[in-house]
Parts: C-alpha cells; structure tokens; sequence
C-alpha cells in the first residue's frame, strides 16, 4: 500500500499497546473487575454455554432460536474462553492486542488517503484516545467493530489499487462480518459495492468479478446465519431479530433518544426481554415468532412516526445533536463518569467535541485531497479521492443509521478512527500553513475550530448530570453483586434520598439489598421503601413482585391476594407469581380459584417443577 511504512504501524501498535496494557492493570485493581451485567453479562452467559455446552437457564432459549442478536461477539468471545479455560483476563489481554492493531491500522488507512504524517497522527490519537482503550477491555462489540470496518477499508483500499479479485472478495467477507457482529453496517454496503464498480471500471481492470465477489463476500455472513435462524429456529430471521424493539426504543412518544427500554419493562437484560415478548404476544392474541414480534414493534414504531411526525422530528433532531456531543452518553455503564476512577484514562484529557470539530472542517480538504502529494511515489489522485470520499460517504450514512435508532456513546465508537483522520488532517494543515507563513487561513481553520467544538461540548441535555446519579447507583449495583451489602445500601439510600436518579431499579434494588441482609429492623424500612417505590411506579413488575414476596406469609392473606392479582395483570404467565396465588387461595379457602390458578400455570408450563408441587396440594382438596 502506498504511503504504508511498517516502522510506523509497529510504534502505533507498541504505544496503544503499552497505553491499554497499563489500564487493564489499573482496572484490574478495581473490585468490580469480574462483575458483569446487562450486555456484558449476556454475552457472557451466551459465550459460556457455547463453550462448555451446558445450556442452562435462562441461556437454554437461545440454542434452538433465531439469534435475537448478532452472533459473532458471543462466538468469539466463546473461543477465547474455551481456550482459556474460563479467563475473562485472557479475553481482555487478547481484546488490548486486537484493539492495538486497529490503531495500527487507522494509521494504515490515513497513511495511504492523507499522507504519513496525517496517518501517524491518526494512529498515535487512537492509541491514546480514553473512549478505545476503556472499550477494548470490556465485554462488549466495539473492539471487534473498530477492527473489522478498518480492515475492511484496509483490504478494500489494496485491492483496488492492485485490481485483485480475490483481495476484493477478503475485503467483502471483513465487512460481511461486521454485519453478524452489528448489522446497520448493512446501510453501507451498496455504497461500497457502486464504489467498486466505479473504481474497478476506472481502472480498467474486470470490473465485474471484482465487484461481484466483493458483494458475494459482504452477503455471505448474514446469508448463512439467516439460514441457520430457518433451519434450527423455524423462522426467517435476518441474521438477529432485536431490531423491531431497537427502533422503538428511540422512536417511541416516551423516548429521549437516548435511554435502551422499552416504556414499561423490566431494565433488567432478561427481564426486557421477555416484557417486549409478552407485550407484542399479548396484542397479538397468540403467541408469535421472533420475525413477528420484530414486525409487531416497528409498527408500533412508525404508527407513532405518523401520528405525530413533529415530535418524531424533534426527537430526531435530539438524537443527531446527541451523536455529536462531547458526552459519552452510558449504556451497559457510566463509563465517562467512572473515568475519574483510573489515572491511565485521565491521562489525554481528550473529548468527542474537539474531534469531530476538526473532523468537520477538514471535510473540503478530504473531498480534494489529490492536492496534497506528500507521499513518495504519488499515489494516484482520483484514487486517493475515491477512498476519501468512501470513508465520508460511511461516516456519514452509520451515523444516520444509529440516529435513526438510539443514540449511545458506544455505538458512535467505530466512527472514531475515521473521525480522528479529519481531526489529523487539520492538524497537519494547520502546522503546514504555520510554517509557510499563512497566518491568516490557519487562524480562521483554527477559529472555526474552535467554535464548533464550544456549540458541540454544551451539554445540551443535562445528560452528564443526570449520569453522577448513576454512578452512585452502578457502584451500588456492583457492591450488590461482591457482597457488600452494607455499601450497597448506603448507596442505593444515599440515591433514593437525592432523587437523583428517577428509575424503579432504585427501589427494586435497594429491597433486593435489604431482602439479603435481612437484619432486625430492616423489614419496616423495606416496606417504607416498596411503598415510596410504588406511589411513583405503581405497575412496575419488579416492585410488584417484590411487594408480593415481602406481604406473602405474613398472615396477610387478603392483602397477599390483593398484591399478587396486581402483579399478575402485568405478568399474567409468572409461574411463581401463580404459584403463591395458589396458595394464598387456599388459605382463604377458595379452592376454584386455587383450581384455575393451577389450571393457568399448566398452560404455561406443564412440565415445570413448581407446576408439579401446586399439583400435590391441588390433590389434597380435591379428594
């Protein structure tokens, strides 16, 4: 590859390699190394039960269905464990390594658009950059999605240039992996296939293989996990069915664009899932296939989208200012909050903002950057134009296509080396002009700059506010998770008390701390807290349940009855919840309905133990 130095990309790779090295020591050293939840926690759960084969629950329902996601993260990381055997440490160590060869490549794909030192610049920003390194050590898509799309470009850029055919088709196959591992990179690909069209023509070279196996490479992946979603789930599923429910999270009257569920369900991983499912089934009238219930919630979606086009406009907008603002907006965790927690991520007090500043004015100059011939020998102009224009033309149709969801400082994460290319590009300009004595463009380059990156680090939503309260309540969760039930409650209470964070979870999980503790005096605070929980969330399941489980056995029949009935009417298929209906039924002598009770949990589940258990009492008043 023109413009491509070996020398370089092994100090690119050795500095992101020392940098992420440190912080995993560093976040080693944390007690919530090991604790996974949400996302990390499925992927987790999903990888292990592919490795060892042990298929308990709830992990059971994903091995004879469609994928409701994209499958190759849990596929990978389900290798480095069996590898390992069970080291979390190992993947992470293996993550750093491919997170530092992504830097290395960002510096390949500069190097050969914008030159050498807009290529070095590019790669020692990625190496450095806090949001990279954080993500390379995490459960989670990023590190895989930041390596392929760069190798993708990579391939694809050296293919053209030497019009070979099967590099075409490798390059293909990289991006078709992207789409098993996230699919909107699906968006791309017809741009990138009339890409290829057009330069292979130019070229001169067989235009039609190379074109056609590059597609045939981008198609292969989702094919073939969308015929295994057919032949093991009975069901056409393309390559994962999470996005109906995706786009209704963020086109919804109750969204802010900007927070993963779905109103009125569980924010627990499983617990929304299953909410979603019985919400679409529910309507449905019976149950449904996993494409069905996709389709059930983006109608959902656009019904909302047509009913009230100008608050969807709105909420768009919101979405797009979100996408390019200075706050890393949390998902699986508060990580921009957390980062004050680790010296190593401190160290390059680096934000979006400034970034994407200098992405945007260097837009003109990457459209006609033929002009610069700074690498030896001159690549080819319009070549050189032709990647640039590729990359310009992904940045900008993924960013609409993670608005046209929901937006979270994750997902923005595979735009960031090719933002830092634009970034790298202005830099490198503005020294050069400097240094010819052009003292008035280089101060207006820099002024705009400047400008933009102030508009783009107002925090416009109050989002990193609202973020310190979840911090307190994530670090709870994780005191929770060790043990630490004292300071787990301390926090938790310290969150109900600031109302800085208005969720349920704040209550269902202080109750679960208390539950656990269970010390003298903690029952009345308990219940102070499920009452104060349920004033504000009154059909909150979670809640409900656990004011089930606190008045059950408490002589309080009536009250028991009056509680489960309410629960039931949001989980109407809870085993456990029928269960304790049952036998609070009996207890108040009501055996038709302890009849009808066991009559709607063997509908549910005739096979369940506990089905077996209200069985042998149902005998005892039924002789």
């Amino acid at each position: 590859m023109h413009g491509f130095r070996w020398r370089y990309a092994a100090i690119v790779f050795l500095l992101a390699l020392a940098y992420r090295g440190t912080y995993l020591l560093e976040a080693s050293r944390q007690t919530d190394f090991n604790v996974f939840y949400m996302d990390q926690e499925y992927h987790l759960g999903w990888a292990r039960a592919l490795a060892s084969g042990d298929w308990s629950a709830p992990y059971d329902r994903l091995r004879h269905a469609p994928y409701f996601r994209a499958p190759l993260y849990p596929y990978f990381l389900a290798a480095m464990l069996k590898l390992s055997g069970d080291s979390t440490l190992f993947v992470r160590i293996v993550q750093i390594i491919i997170g530092s060869m992504s830097c290395a490549l960002a510096y390949g794909v500069g190097a050969r658009c914008f030159g050498q030192r807009v290529g070095v610049i590019t790669g020692v920003l990625c190496a450095f950059y806090w949001v990279l390194a954080y993500f390379d050590g995490e459960l989670l898509l990023p590190v895989l999605l930041v390596f392929l799309v760069l190798l993708g470009f990579v391939l694809a850029f050296v293919a053209a240039e030497r019009g070979s055919i099967p590099l075409a088709g490798l390059a293909g196959l990289v991006f078709g992996l992207y789409a098993v591992t996230r699919p909107n990179i699906l968006v791309f690909f017809p741009l990138l296939i009339l890409w290829a069209v057009r330069i292979s023509r130019r070229a001169g070279k067989r235009w039609a293989p190379f074109v056609v196996l590059m597609a045939v490479g981008c198609l292969l992946p989702s094919t073939l996990v969308t015929v295994r979603n057919r032949v093991v789930g009975d069901d056409w599923v393309f390559v994962a069915s999470q996005g109906g429910v995706n786009f209704y999270i963020g086109n919804n009257p109750e969204s802010n664009g900007m927070q993963a569920v779905v109103p009125g369900t569980r924010e627990t991983w499983w617990g929304g899932f299953e909410d979603t499912q019985a919400i679409a089934q529910d309507a449905a009238g019976r149950p449904l296939k996993p494409s069905e219930m996709s389709r059930y919630w983006f109608r959902r979606a656009f019904a909302y989208i047509r009913e009230q086009p100008a608050d969807w406009i709105r909420l768009t907008g919101r979405k797009a200012l979100a996408m390019v603002g200075n706050v890393e907006l949390m998902n699986n965790e508060p990580y921009e909050a957390r980062r004050s927690r680790y010296r190593t991520l401190r160290l390059v007090p680096l934000g979006f903002a400034p970034i994407f500043a200098l992405f945007l004015v260097a837009v003109p100059q990457m459209l006609s950057v033929g002009r610069r011939r700074d690498t030896k020998p001159p690549a080819d102009d319009k070549m050189r134009r032709s990647f640039a224009a590729l990359i310009l033309q992904f940045v900008l149709v993924y960013a609409l296509s993670v608005i046209a969801f929901f937006v979270t400082g994750r997902y923005r994460v595979p735009l960031v080396p090719f933002v830092m290319m634009g970034a790298a590009l202005t830099v490198d300009t503005l020294v050069l002009w400097v240094r010819q004595r052009r003292l008035v463009p280089a101060a207006g380059l820099l002024g705009t700059s400047v400008l933009l990156a102030g508009l783009l680090m107002v925090d416009h939503f109050g989002a990193r506010q609202a973020t310190r309260g979840f911090v307190t309540l994530t670090d709870a969760q994780d005191r929770l998770a060790v043990g630490d039930l004292d300071g787990a409650i301390d926090g938790l209470e310290k969150v109900r008390a600031e109302r800085s964070v208005r969720a349920p979870e704040v209550y269902s999980t202080l109750v679960r701390a208390y539950l656990q503790r269970n010390r003298d005096g903690d029952t009345p605070i308990m219940l102070e807290v499920l009452h104060e929980g349920l004033a504000d969330y009154p059909n909150d399941p979670e809640l409900l349940w656990y004011n089930v489980l606190c008045h059950g056995g408490s002589g309080k029949e009536r009250e028991t009855e009056k509680n489960v009935a309410r629960y039931l009417d949001q989980r109407p298929n809870d085993i456990r919840a029928l269960y304790i209906a049952f036998h609070t039924a009996i207890s108040l002598g009501k055996p038709d309905d302890a009849r009808r009770f066991l009559a709607r949990a063997e509908a549910v589940d005739a096979e369940h133990p506990i089905v077996a258990k209200m069985r042998r009492a149902a005998s005892s008043f039924n002789r």
